[in-house]
């Protein structure tokens, strides 16, 4: 929808005014002058600021910069996660210098323009919120995991119950953000058993359990056959391990359910159906093709063939050839790409390898061990299992060792870390200035319960943030009293980009509801005009009011008219408002219908205008909203609104009345503001 103000044709006028005389006009007339070209770009435009573009504001350097002078970082970081702005971060201080920022689709408007920029706000958005908005996040590393265990040996990649988070994490976020302040926030991301490890040895067979011996099963397999192996675990990844016998090895997958329970070296007694992906064989759990597995003990060594030196002449032949087969133990050298999906919230990690034109080496689901320790645009090579194809050229390869160009050591998959059976999880903690702690009142979304959303990323989307998170709460605290209050951290995927957000959820007549979104965000438009000095707001304000129930900036607009009639008219709680506090008659503005009611026969059935003609009643109720009532409201919504530079600035607002005969009219009705917080009534369309 294009809104239409006043000033901003006049700014439109001027603009195209310039447009026609460029710098260089009056020297046409000296003789000899030759003009260079005219590079402006005068524009008069409409804008509405993307979820991109909220991100951009808060990343603006000069923005930057400018908050932390003012003491408010934690609030321009809250706009990067939340997009919308704050009574902190206001559209004056800082929309101007990200029109000037490259990210913005416009930065090289010249002198003369105006842009009409659409944009949401929320005034008062609770400190807390603000605070974990703007959180530090952490994720806690295998150095950790060995400080927490005490060993460089003998410890697991998780905290476990005799090495819990609850009693080592404080002490470790300590150490780790030694720049904390008092009431900081940090998301702490980490591995979490319910086993403890067991270090050393793993006993031998008893008595009457058999000894294990491989198998020579894998040399030869085909697509359906129904195979039995023992075999031991010689490489692991992020969602399987290769199980090798005697005769070959196999991919034996379980998808993002695997945890991790399985160690190199581990001897296993596996019955399952081979099946095929991306041209690899494999062994597919998520499919049902495992039908059992048994742990046989564990292998005194793991011995590994020589591997396959994999050129680029070799790669290429693999991706061209396009042929089934099992893992082949292979090495690879080349550059490494390292890349990140938003979308899917994991890096890639990809291998150039010198000769190759049709292939590219690509790292299979690296454990973060080994991932922790790569540098993007390093040279290394890998060792491991060369596994499947994808995408027609990527060269899949996962990798039991890692050695970086130039360097003797060899950095192994194959760990002394114990492994057991854990899950990611999300905590927040805050700083009290001394300790770091849980706080009782705040709530984060855990891997699980994404994927219950129906979320395969561990991350939401607009629509189901809005849909689910209400159902979240009201599931997880179905005995709140009235007005408790919760604060939930989440993922939250938009633009390209994820990011953690927080809102703040109330309890309120019966269940959870998002305190802020209902109710507390504003829409609205101002004008900014390039002048000689650069962008400057000019503030003339846009609004478009929806009509019907539970549209916040409706409400909020004619709750303020309510508010003003109860506080300003005379008996005005008996004679014209409603016994809810939400609806008036002295104008006819009710928050509750979102309109402006001047049907005149709803009006004398209801009581309001006895013995009062039809187009007389219409016409006070019309003139009362042009002249008292609306800019009444005004001047509580916009207190600091002033004239700026000889110009008073406009507050246009379209909205729905509901008039006699029961039909709802949309019109447009305009004040200019002559005073900071006066406004008087300029046009209306309803008199047209």
């Amino acid at each position: 929808m294009k809104t239409y103000i006043k000033n901003t044709l006049l700014a439109g006028a001027v603009a195209l005014g310039m447009a026609s005389c460029s710098e260089n006009s009056w020297n046409d007339h000296l003789d000899g002058f030759q003009a260079g070209p005219d590079f402006s770009n005068v524009q008069t435009l409409d804008y509405t600021l993307t979820d991109a573009d909220y991100e951009s504001i808060a990343s603006n350097s000069a923005n930057k910069a400018q908050a932390e002078s003012a003491g408010f970082a934690d609030e321009l970081a809250a706009v990067k996660s939340l997009h919308y702005l704050n009574g902190q971060i206001t559209p004056a201080n800082y929309i101007p210098n990200f029109l000037t920022d490259p990210n913005f689709k416009y930065f090289t408007l010249s002198q003369g323009s105006a842009i009409n920029i659409t944009y949401r706000i929320a005034n008062d958005l609770p400190a807390k919120m603000i605070g974990l908005n703007a959180a530090s996040q952490y994720r806690v590393t295998s150095d950790d995991y060995k400080q927490v265990y005490g060993s460089d040996t003998d410890y697991a990649d998780a905290f476990s119950p005799s090495h819990s988070a609850k009693d080592n994490l404080p002490a470790l976020l300590l150490e780790r953000l030694p720049d904390a302040e008092n009431g900081d926030y940090a998301v702490v991301q980490y591995n979490n058993s319910e086993t403890d490890p067991v270090f050393g040895s793993v006993p031998a067979p008893g008595p009457d359990e058999p000894a294990f011996e491989e198998s020579n099963v894998l040399g030869k397999v085909a697509v359906d056959d129904v195979i039995e192996v023992n075999g031991i675990v010689t490489a692991i990844c992020k969602q399987g391990f290769i199980l090798t016998d005697k005769g070959g090895s196999i991919l034996v997958y379980f998808g993002k359910s695997y945890d991790d329970s399985y160690t190199i070296g581990q001897q296993l007694s596996i019955s399952g159906k081979v099946s095929v992906y991306n041209y690899g064989f494999q062994i597919d759990n998520g499919k049902g093709n495992l039908t059992s597995i048994k742990d046989m003990g564990k292998a005194a060594s793991v011995k590994y063939p020589a591997p396959v030196v994999a050129t680029g002449s070799v790669m290429d032949d693999a991706v061209n050839a396009k042929a089934e087969a099992t893992a082949v133990y292979v090495q690879m050298t080349g550059k490494l790409t390292k890349s990140w999906y938003e979308k899917g919230q994991y890096y890639n990690y990809n291998v150039a390898v010198e000769g190759a034109t049709a292939a590219t080496g690509s790292l299979y689901q690296l454990p973060d061990a080994i991932a922790e320790t790569l540098e993007d645009g390093a040279d290394y090579t890998f060792t491991g299992y060369f596994t499947s194809i994808s995408g027609g050229k990527y060269y899949n390869v996962l990798v039991t060792e890692v050695k970086a160009a130039g360097s003797k050591k060899v950095r192994s998959v194959v760990t002394r870390a114990a492994s057991i059976p854990s899950v990611n999880t999300y905590a927040v903690y805050q700083f009290n200035g001394e300790k770091w702690s849980v706080p009782s009142d705040v709530t984060v979304l855990q891997p699980s319960d994404y994927v219950e959303m129906g979320s395969n990323y561990g991350n939401l989307e607009p629509d189901q943030a809005e849909r689910c998170i209400p159902l979240f709460v009201n599931k997880k605290f179905p005995y709140a009293a009235e007005d408790d209050v919760r604060y939930v951290v989440y993922r939250y995927y938009t633009g390209g980009s994820t990011v953690l957000r927080c809102e703040q959820y109330t309890f309120t007549g019966g269940k959870w509801e998002n305190t802020v979104s209902n109710g507390g965000i504003v829409t609205e438009t101002q004008q900014f005009v390039f002048k000689p000095t650069g962008w400057v707001l000019d503030p003339s304000v846009t609004l478009l009011l929806p009509a019907g129930k539970n549209k916040p900036t409706s409400m909020w607009f004619y709750q303020a008219v309510v508010d003003w009639v109860r506080d300003n008219v005379p008996d005005a709680a008996s004679k014209w408002c409603d016994s809810y506090g939400t609806g008036e008659y002295y104008s006819g503005c009710s928050a509750y219908q979102g309109n402006v009611n001047i049907n005149s026969s709803y009006a004398t059935l209801v009581g309001y205008y006895p013995s009062v003609a039809a187009e007389e009643m219409v016409a006070l109720m019309k003139e009362r909203f042009e002249k008292e009532t609306g800019p009444g409201a005004l001047s509580t919504l916009y207190p600091n609104m002033a004239p700026t530079n000889g110009l008073e600035p406009t507050v246009t607002v379209t909205f729905t009345a509901w008039t006699t005969g029961g039909v709802n009219v949309e019109y447009t009705i305009v004040w200019k503001c002559v005073a900071k917080g006066k406004f008087e009534f300029v046009s209306c369309t309803w008199n047209d």
